[in-house]
């Protein structure tokens, strides 16, 4: 095993996965001219290591050969998400030896963005209110070298408010014909890896095409930021903290390079538990970091710490409905009741009627998802946006949020308790009314449409060529 990635980050069967959760590291190719042919045997010890047994009664050590996480976007070898990926580029590791760097005379702009359901789950740890748990992160960041510490609130906002339109326009198709089948949300990596790499082209168009907030954060840091600055484009380093490892996964896709800034939209993604990992190292705890002030890309004052109203991984579908029945229905919902079908993971509401009816679904977990992709296969669903999240319980429960402590609250707790602290941070505007994004677009003409806009907040999606059975493999 690497011993450059994050501590935290263990090897373990999450009983969600389609397939048992396997190693992504396996040993080479067993020389069969060296070990005597076909009646070689391979043993492993306790400790994860792999012997091969020669005839002549002694064994053989054999090495492993890692892989990337290149490497994991391009097989199609299993259904796991990036806990099960070793890669020494996306540590906590990396984020020191950048910050040396830059200690050391190398021109680097650090600039940490923080998304709300980490900074929810480190608060919940450190017992301390949400925006206080922020701001002492925002401390330590800058303490170790980071120029800015922004929330992504903006580019929440702007995720959620380009994927309205998105829906929208899905439901002004489905007013021409035949049901074009729902549109899923894309701000999933685990959901899109296995998107891409199991069902392939018939799921692909049904993606949204925008970006996700991490993702277009990440396009503002670099292609906005250093003009505003007047720093070059290549100097920025975008560091983002995420409740999922995932993320490194979707960090890593060629899609998200920079030609700007000649390099990635986001150069690191590290997690809630590796946070809490390099505080331990550094010696400190949260809940007595000396504070500082969250930045702002645009406006003045210091950031708030702020959440999309909705589920706590973004509240996707719950502003679709209320975009929907705003334009097409006329209707300002007050609140957005979404009725739990065979388990609190698989949500829906309808609002409207008959043919304006507009159904919208929450779909977290891979059961979930398993039951969804097959209803769409037989043509039996007639949802027309789905809230889609690889995690049971979504965001909030991401597979890199803190631990529950033992003898405590439960994992299930935890989250509900993460859940209400989501609920205080949300409203004060819609997301298209979003008055740091009216900011932005004030500043950054080109963002406003045409060609500009697409290339700024849409990605593609790419079928991964079958070459093994995920639930086959045996090494």
């Amino acid at each position: 095993m690497s011993s450059g990635f994050s501590g935290m980050l263990q090897l373990t069967d999450l009983d969600d996965f389609i397939g048992p959760g396997q190693e992504c590291i396996k040993p080479v190719k067993v020389d069969k001219k060296v070990t005597g042919g076909k009646g070689a045997k391979i043993k492993i010890e306790a400790d994860g290591s792999y012997f091969e047994e020669l005839e002549s009664g002694g064994s053989r050590k054999l090495e492993k050969a890692s892989i990337t996480l290149a490497d994991c976007l391009a097989c199609s070898g299993c259904v796991t998400s990036a806990e099960a990926v070793l890669v020494e580029a996306q540590s906590t590791a990396r984020l020191q030896e950048a910050l040396q760097r830059k200690r050391d005379g190398e021109e680097l702009f650090i600039v940490v963005s923080l998304a709300t359901p980490p900074v929810l789950s480190l608060a919940h740890k450190a017992a301390i209110a949400p925006q206080e748990a922020a701001e002492r992160l925002a401390g330590f960041l800058k303490s170790l070298g980071a120029d800015l510490v922004v929330e992504l609130g903006l580019a929440m906002d702007w995720a959620v408010a380009v994927q309205q339109e998105e829906a929208m326009a899905r439901l002004a198709a489905r007013g021409q014909g035949k049901h074009p089948g729902p549109l899923l949300s894309s701000s999933c990596p685990g959901f899109v890896c296995y998107a891409e790499k199991t069902h392939g082209a018939w799921i692909l168009p049904h993606l949204s095409r925008v970006k996700s907030p991490q993702q277009i954060m990440g396009t503002i840091v670099k292609e906005w930021l250093p003009t505003r600055l007047g720093i070059p484009p290549s100097s920025t380093y975008h560091v983002t903290v995420m409740p999922c490892f995932d993320k490194k996964l979707e960090a890593s896709r060629e899609d998200f390079l920079s030609e700007v800034a000649g390099g990635p939209e986001v150069d690191l993604v590290v997690t809630a538990v590796e946070v809490e990992e390099l505080l331990g190292r550094e010696g400190r705890r949260l809940a007595t970091c000396p504070p500082a002030p969250l930045d702002r890309l645009v406006g003045e004052g210091g950031g708030v710490l702020r959440a999309v109203q909705g589920s706590g991984s973004g509240g996707w579908g719950e502003q679709v409905v209320r975009h929907a029945a705003r334009h097409l229905l006329d209707q300002q919902l007050e609140t957005v009741e979404f009725k739990v079908l065979k388990n609190p993971d698989f949500r829906e509401v309808v609002v409207g009627e008959g043919d304006r009816a507009v159904k919208v679904a929450i779909a977290n977990g891979f059961r979930n998802i398993q039951n969804l992709v097959q209803k769409m296969k037989r043509k039996r669903c007639d949802y027309d946006y789905v809230e889609v999240m690889a995690c049971p319980g979504g965001c909030l429960n991401g597979g890199a949020q803190c631990r529950a402590e033992e003898g405590g609250e439960s994992a299930r707790e935890v989250v509900a308790r993460l859940e209400e602290e989501h609920r205080a941070l949300a409203g004060g505007h819609l997301p298209e009314a979003s008055p740091e994004l009216a900011l932005l677009l004030e500043a950054w003409p080109e963002a406003r449409g045409g060609e500009a806009r697409l290339r700024l907040l849409h990605t593609e999606y790419h079928e991964v060529e079958k070459l093994t059975n995920g639930l086959a493999v045996k090494w």
